[in-house]
């Protein structure tokens, strides 16, 4: 009997517990945060086209349609974990084969551009600017949302003589990463908003910005 009683008695208490809790003012408030990043390298990628005559037979091809000094480019001296190459790619007896090499220096860029240019590479798959640290970034850009999300609730509780206490729910929302050298070939053009001299801006040339969004609910405490 005792058993029960103490049993009935928890469950009271754990309902109790839990119809106080639903009960508990709350204040809910968004927080955004958005890291400007410089790109710290490139990733270039280049295209190298072999159209072999009709006369040469298959045998006499297999293993020389493309040779090491085709698509090594030792002339910059490229170090070779900094270099990839694909498989090679036939199309109607024209032979691709794509190398992608990290550009680690920026500053030397225009200058790689230019000699292999000369060279007659023209036939760039792409140019991919990124950060290295991009998850450290994101991670900053999450801390930042939390801390304006946190300073706003206080803001918020003020108003009315009162404070905030813990955090009740957080919820991370819609974070975004906006790169200016790859936006144009979003599909979604027209909704992103260039910076312009606003405050709201999603993208500005020459950066990557990274968009952190949180909501919070923070107690109400009179």
């Amino acid at each position: 009997m005792k058993k029960k009683a103490l049993l009935l008695f928890l469950i009271f208490l754990r309902m109790s517990s839990v119809a106080q809790l639903e009960n508990i003012p709350l204040v809910t408030v968004y927080g955004e945060s958005k890291i400007k990043v410089k790109p710290d390298h490139v990733i270039l990628g280049i295209k190298i086209l072999k159209r072999l005559p009709s006369s040469m037979t298959e045998s006499s091809t297999a293993l020389e349609i493309f040779k090491t000094e085709d698509t090594k480019i030792r002339l910059f001296g490229f170090d070779p974990k900094n270099m990839s190459e694909t498989i090679i790619q036939a199309d109607s007896g024209t032979y691709i084969k794509e190398v992608f090499i990290t550009i680690n220096d920026l500053n030397t860029l225009d200058k790689y551009l230019l000699e292999l240019n000369k060279l007659g590479f023209r036939d760039y798959i792409y140019m991919d600017y990124r950060v290295k640290e991009l998850g450290a970034y994101k991670n900053q850009a999450r801390r930042e949302a939390m801390n304006s999300a946190k300073k706003k609730a206080a803001a918020l509780a003020a108003e009315v003589g009162q404070n905030v206490g813990k955090a009740h729910r957080i919820d991370e929302l819609n974070s975004e990463d906006y790169n200016w050298y790859t936006v144009h070939e979003d599909n979604h053009l027209e909704r992103v908003t260039f910076k312009l001299g606003a405050d709201g801006y999603a993208i500005e040339p020459g950066f990557l910005v990274l968009t952190a969004r949180v909501r919070v609910s923070f107690d109400l405490i009179k």
